[in-house]
């Protein structure tokens, strides 16, 4: 049950990492509103709606606030700039301008603390909010010693003016922040429990769902492989006890030619027994031969959800390039042979090269599909030498007129493309 939960919980961080360049589009776009906000109020002030009381009037104080809400923006939205530490940026650039903003608007503005403090809740980042929360209260301080300096600035001429400004008014403000910070903190928590466990809820309903849906085609494949047993042992035994017989008969034909007959005639009825049993399985086997794409997808992906729940692994799925193809006919023989193919790789990636990441994408490309199973696992400094499982997945892949390949590089991938034609 840990090593499930740990999974679990593994694959969750996966998603919102994942989703997390969405959540800094989102944030970029909240500086851009605040910043319509600011230009808002020196509209309205210029235009004589009302003052704003202010010291902090030199224009260097106005590009400044204006650099720090459109640094975001300019680098999530236009530049596409990825990387973890973007997120820290946009709430680096939202404090400061928040801190700003409390000083332009003269100590009017302790509320524009609450923005940061609102938007990195979005990302349901424990170390984010206690870094944003923390950098809040410093740039509180700050903000709030120079506004009171550039306010009344016979106060720090001496300790009490001092103590004034930093104990009896900041404190206070900071008391205030903190109230809010605590009860936006609570609410994360118990929001971000609340989408893990329905996460968690959604993943075993997926579960469910794929193991009712594939149990049918699980249940083809099972069979062709029984009959093919059968095959083997009821026919290979019938045409080996023909062979002794025929043999048997030939060494007896020429004493006893009547005795050497019979057994020629049973080993022809033997032979076409034998013949019987094969259309027969044959027959059997080309009823339900035919699979379907999307049965495919349905099988690949019960397969890696299965593997995620018995391993400490996230396992990627993408099939959108599928969709095209998604009713296209599949023997069930070649259904197998992918199904077996993702499960080598995914063992191997796990096995040999430590993978903590596997990515298993399929797709159509120019009348052929094609599957790649990628993973984050170290990579061998010379081509590897195929083992069974690898060079069984080439031979096959060739015979059937497609192309296989190992790719080494950043991480380890293996890829095969089929015809479409002859799946």
């Amino acid at each position: 049950m840990k090593g499930k939960g740990m999974i679990r919980d593994r694959s969750y961080e996966e998603l919102r990492l994942k989703n997390e360049f969405q959540i800094n589009e989102s944030t970029a776009m909240i500086c851009l509103y605040e910043m319509g906000i600011v230009a808002l109020i020196y509209l309205l002030e210029l235009v004589g709606v009302f003052g704003v009381y202010s010291f902090a009037t030199q224009i260097y104080w106005k590009v400044a606030l204006v650099s720090v809400l459109c640094l975001p923006p300019f680098l999530v939205l236009v530049c596409r700039v990825r990387g973890r530490w973007i997120k820290y940026l946009i709430m680096t650039c939202n404090v400061l301008a928040s801190g700003l903003c409390y000083v332009i608007f003269n100590i009017q503005a302790l509320l524009l603390f609450a923005f940061p403090t609102a938007m990195v809740t979005m990302y349901y980042n424990q170390p984010l909010s206690y870094y944003t929360c923390i950098l809040s209260i410093a740039a509180l301080f700050a903000s709030h010693f120079l506004a009171s300096y550039l306010l009344l600035p016979m106060y720090y001429r001496n300790p009490f003016g001092y103590r004034y400004v930093m104990v009896d008014t900041a404190i206070p403000q900071c008391i205030y922040y903190l109230c809010f910070a605590f009860l936006a903190q609570v609410l994360n928590r118990r929001t971000q429990k609340v989408i893990r466990e329905f996460y968690r809820t959604s993943r075993e309903n997926e579960m469910l769902s794929l193991e009712n849906e594939t149990a049918e085609l699980r249940g083809r494949i099972q069979e062709r492989e029984r009959i093919s047993r059968d095959i083997h042992n009821n026919v290979g035994h019938t045409i080996t006890a023909a062979i002794f017989a025929l043999e048997a008969a030939k060494i007896q034909r020429p004493t006893e030619p009547e005795a050497a007959d019979e057994k020629t005639e049973r080993a022809i009825q033997r032979m076409r027994e034998s013949m019987e049993t094969i259309r027969n399985s044959v027959r059997m086997m080309d009823e339900r031969n035919i699979m379907t794409i999307s049965e495919l997808e349905k099988l690949l992906t019960l397969c890696c959800r299965q593997t995620e729940q018995d391993s400490e692994i996230n396992i990627e799925t993408d099939f959108s390039g599928l969709e095209q193809i998604a009713e296209a006919p599949m023997s069930s023989e070649r259904v197998g042979f992918l199904y077996g193919m993702v499960q080598e790789c995914v063992t191997n990636g796990m096995k040999h090269g430590g993978a903590h990441r596997i990515r298993l994408k399929a797709g159509a490309e120019e009348e052929q599909l094609m599957v790649e199973v990628w993973n984050d696992g170290k990579v061998p400094d010379t081509q590897p030498v195929e083992g069974f499982g690898l060079r069984h997945l080439r031979e096959y892949t060739e015979k059937a007129g497609g192309a296989f390949s190992i790719i080494r590089g950043y991480g380890f991938a293996v890829r095969l493309v089929l015809p479409l034609e002859n799946l």
